[in-house]
């Protein structure tokens, strides 16, 4: 699919500094919208639910909120050294000693009613995260039943049933495209180094990773799905996604499912989405990379679900995988593959906001395997083909379902 006019400014880095940029007015309207809603906080409902509180930008300004502050300390009263009495002094240190609140800037504050946000005696964990992917925002996900490779779950590491065909699928050669040389591996390494941002990364660095063109949907932002969890969380905006030409699955089906297959309001850019590919620059964090994955994946796996449930609910048991994260990091130029798939879970709190009250689940993301791009030649061309691998299955899947349900759908009309 063609990609966006510049003037929309599709690639905008996610973690911008919002202490140091200037006036609001000045910018474009859409990197304006984004340092705005950075500005935001979550609810108080969000910060009392959370399980586990990490100490970051966000979770201060609440901390800031919930607390009042005097607006200017009192003035000491002072006492000349002739007027003290020292056996008075003796006797009223017994009794705790001064009221200290007299001192200048003695930190004296109330907190809040509960009915405006109560805090807990949680622990706290330092989290110099200032954007919505922060260690505050993987609790809440986790939470509410979506759990990272790091994160067993109640089930303990639940792979999907087709982990090891998905995994035989990303290592096979593909005889149709022919090894990449000696140069090709050179040319990579350079341009992969001459990358100063994310914005570079996927301007120089995408076309070279794709080995056959496909169409792909960049930095389109996921705001017409029903939120994963509570109605405040952020849309996610991933770099690159597969999905299915809108004209391609019958229009009952869409329209049906619209909140859970159509990731955009803009409704021509590509639904269904099943494969992701997120990108950082060389100063991006590896952990907030890993999130974004996540967090599109986990919407990407919950729409497959949904739409599998439409056409084939009988089938809803078999916790296979099929969408596929992968991320790219530029610094130690490594590719990570992952799965996300869903798993009935008997917790009410893990259901998504879209389903019946009777169907709950849980999501996982299990990694696959990871290449080293820069380990030599050999590794190169496996990671390569790794990432045409996973484009071409997740089709495969979702060419599938649709030829499912345009079948379904005349019966519907």
């Amino acid at each position: 699919m063609s990609s966006k006019p510049a003037e929309v400014h599709c690639y905008q880095k996610r973690e911008l500094e919002v202490e140091q940029t200037p006036g609001l007015a000045a910018l474009p309207i859409f990197k304006r919208q984004k340092l705005e809603h950075q500005q935001e906080n979550f609810p108080p409902s969000f910060w009392d639910n959370l399980s586990q509180l990490y100490l970051t930008t966000r979770s201060l300004r609440e901390f800031d909120r919930r607390t009042v502050w005097p607006s200017t300390p009192k003035q000491p009263h002072l006492t000349g050294a002739a007027q003290i009495d020292s056996s008075k002094v003796i006797e009223f240190a017994r009794e705790g000693g001064p009221d200290l609140q007299d001192l200048r800037a003695y930190p004296t504050f109330k907190q809040r009613s509960l009915g405006q946000g109560s805090s807990s005696n949680r622990a706290m964990t330092f989290d110099g995260s200032t954007t919505a992917y922060s260690l505050n925002f993987q609790q809440h996900l986790v939470d509410h039943g979506c759990y990272l490779p790091m994160h067993e779950g109640p089930l303990g590491s639940v792979h999907p049933q087709n982990f090891d065909h998905i995994l035989a699928r990303l290592d096979s050669p593909i005889p149709s495209l022919p090894a990449l040389t000696e140069q090709d591996f050179s040319n990579f390494m350079s341009i992969n180094h001459s990358c100063h941002s994310e914005q570079d990364v996927i301007a120089k660095v995408v076309n070279l990773l794709e080995r056959r063109q496909m169409p792909k949907e960049m930095s389109v932002v996921f705001n017409n799905l029903n939120k994963l969890t509570i109605p405040s969380v952020s849309n996610p905006g991933p770099d690159w996604y597969d999905g299915t030409e809108p004209e391609k699955l019958d229009v009952v089906v869409r329209n049906h499912l619209d909140k859970l297959i159509v990731p955009a309001s803009d409704k021509s850019t590509a639904c269904l989405p099943n494969f992701f590919l997120e990108l950082k620059g060389p100063k991006g964090s590896v952990s907030t990379l890993m999130r974004q994955g996540w967090y599109a994946g986990t919407l990407g796996a919950r729409g497959v679900h949904e739409l599998r449930g439409w056409w084939e609910p009988h089938q809803l048991e078999d916790t296979k995988a099929y969408t596929i994260v992968a991320t790219y990091e530029p610094v130690q130029l490594t590719l990570i593959f992952y799965t996300v798939h869903p798993i009935r879970s008997n917790n009410t709190a893990h259901r998504p906001l879209s389903s019946p009250p009777t169907r709950h689940y849980s999501y996982h993301m299990i990694k696959l395997k990871s290449y080293a791009l820069d380990n030599d030649l050999d590794s190169f061309n496996k990671g390569l083909w790794a990432l045409q691998n996973a484009r071409e299955w997740a089709k495969e899947q979702r060419d599938r379902l649709v030829a499912g349900c345009n079948v379904k759908a005349p019966a519907l009309r």
